[in-house]
């Protein structure tokens, strides 16, 4: 019973100590999910291992899944994350994000999109399903859209973002509805070029200040907006406008007069709005 005990003990100071066990636990399919991603980066095998300050014979054991310490093993992932500037869920998911955008973040610029989306209607997409989101997201290119934003929310969202950003590289492809640094960043590996979200999620601003992506997170009140402010929305997203009173967006810009506004409208209310604010998301 006592050794039972021992081990019980042990095993939960363990567990507050190793963030990502269950990567140590399939850790050789982790590993070649690294050398993937090396090879999509174009990253070689020193220059990996001088970023995470472990030796060549070491980096080779951590590929090969022949790191059996679990707490070095935790180390050695941790220093890999900040280097690559991946979370985890990407690296547990690297063989599942479509092919054609693995690993494209360093394509997006936040000042070159901010510039684009400025004075832009964005249209915003759903779906029940895959194939009738994807017509509906090229039926709004081939009409003369600049781009859209996306709802995570739809099934293969990450898919869709893959093959529209694939085929047309330079138009203003994002995402909307994430609400975790996770989908944040499955979204942005598959190609999104800005972050829309409908509340202030810290998490999701420190993504995106790291990765250097166009954030606009949602408020409804000054105390919201101030949040998304402090937490590095680049511009803060109203929503539901409709449910915002005069005074309560008054307030907002009387106090908070370094901020940018954008709006999720309706079409009926474009017209009567637009020009107010930084861009507008048609919802």
């Amino acid at each position: 019973m006592q050794d039972k005990t021992w081990t019980k003990q042990y095993r939960e100071r363990v567990a507050e100590t190793v963030q990502y066990e269950y990567l140590f636990m399939d850790r050789k399919r982790i590993g070649s999910n690294i050398e993937a991603i090396m090879k999509d980066r174009k990253c070689t095998k020193v220059t990996l291992s001088r970023a995470m300050n472990i030796s060549r014979p070491t980096l080779d054991a951590f590929l090969k899944g022949d790191i059996h310490n679990a707490g070095k093993y935790d180390e050695y992932i941790r220093r890999l994350l900040v280097y690559m500037q991946l979370t985890d869920s990407v690296l547990d998911n690297y063989n599942l994000l479509p092919d054609v955008k693995k690993m494209r973040c360093n394509s997006v610029q936040k000042k070159v999109v901010q510039k684009g989306l400025r004075g832009m209607e964005i249209p915003y997409v759903s779906g029940n399903n895959y194939r009738t989101t994807l017509n509906e997201c090229k039926k709004i290119i081939q009409s003369g859209g600049n781009g859209f934003a996306l709802s995570f929310t739809v099934p293969d969202a990450k898919k869709i973002l893959a093959e529209m950003t694939e085929i047309y590289p330079d138009l203003y492809i994002g995402v909307a509805d994430v609400t975790t640094k996770d989908e944040t960043s499955l979204a942005v590996d598959s190609g999104a070029r800005f972050v829309f979200t409908n509340v202030a999620v810290k998490e999701i601003g420190s993504f995106c200040k790291d990765r250097d992506v166009f954030c606009a997170m949602g408020a409804a009140t000054l105390t919201e907006a101030f949040n998304a402010q402090s937490y590095g929305s680049d511009v803060v997203n109203l929503i539901p406008f409709e449910s915002i009173h005069p005074s309560m967006l008054q307030a907002i810009r009387t106090m908070l007069p370094g901020l940018e506004l954008m709006a999720t409208l309706s079409k009926d209310e474009i017209e009567q709005h637009k020009d107010e604010f930084f861009a507008v998301l048609i919802r």
